[in-house]
């Protein structure tokens, strides 16, 4: 996937509803939500935002970057994890207890065109109670970092995502009836967590050209 998403915001009321034992600690919260809402909050590596991971038996909105830094990625920042690798990785599967959700509304993508040029693509989920899934990590003082998994994409996405070294990949959305389970830190078989990640497929978003160029039959 490229380097933006859009975060959704959502009320701690709607939180409270939702997930059982919730706590939030983030004091700006109620602030970012009443400006970002309706919007959401666009994403960069390295910006900060909001995802739900368990903690204790309880349910935290917690607060994090997006990326991580580590000696082997070359100092590069590491955005998103293949969850293929959650379990074959070393240091992936060091992380794989530490699973969360990311609400989104949606992602962003480039396409080549056979022109040369490349179209941004934004992806939005017809759900809005859509959430990607992650892993996060801790960082210094207190701080949280957080990489979104990704999938074999569908075949509309992968259309979409044509070229790049992670070309043909899409990010992982963790259904309803899966996400409790998913950021269940209790739960860490391979064969349960696999099951839990699923594909979204194409009629589950609308896709936007925002660089589409008119043309005589425009």
């Amino acid at each position: 996937m490229s380097n933006l998403f859009i975060n959704r915001l959502i009320s701690i009321e709607d939180h409270s509803n939702r997930w059982e034992d919730f706590a939030f600690q983030e004091k700006n919260y109620k602030e970012a939500y009443q400006k970002h809402n309706l919007t959401g909050l666009p994403i960069k590596p390295n910006d900060h935002f909001w995802y739900l991971r368990q903690l204790n038996n309880k349910t935290f909105l917690s607060f994090g970057s997006w990326g991580t830094k580590q000696t082997f990625a070359d100092g590069g920042l590491i955005t998103t994890a293949q969850s293929e690798r959650i379990f074959t990785s070393s240091f992936w599967k060091s992380y794989s207890t530490n699973r969360c959700l990311i609400p989104v509304f949606a992602y962003f993508e480039w396409q080549m065109q056979q022109t040369g040029k490349k179209h941004k693509f934004k992806i939005e989920f017809i759900d809005k109670e859509t959430y990607f899934a992650g892993l996060w990590g801790s960082g210094p003082n207190d701080s949280t970092w957080v990489t979104i998994i990704t999938q074999v994409a569908n075949e509309k996405t992968a259309e979409i995502h044509n070229y790049g070294d992670n070309k043909h990949r899409q990010p992982v959305v963790i259904r309803r009836e899966n996400q409790d389970q998913w950021i269940d830190s209790k739960i860490n078989e391979e064969k349960k967590i696999k099951s839990l990640i699923t594909q979204f497929q194409p009629e589950e978003i609308t896709t936007e050209d925002q660089d589409s160029e008119p043309t005589l039959f425009s």
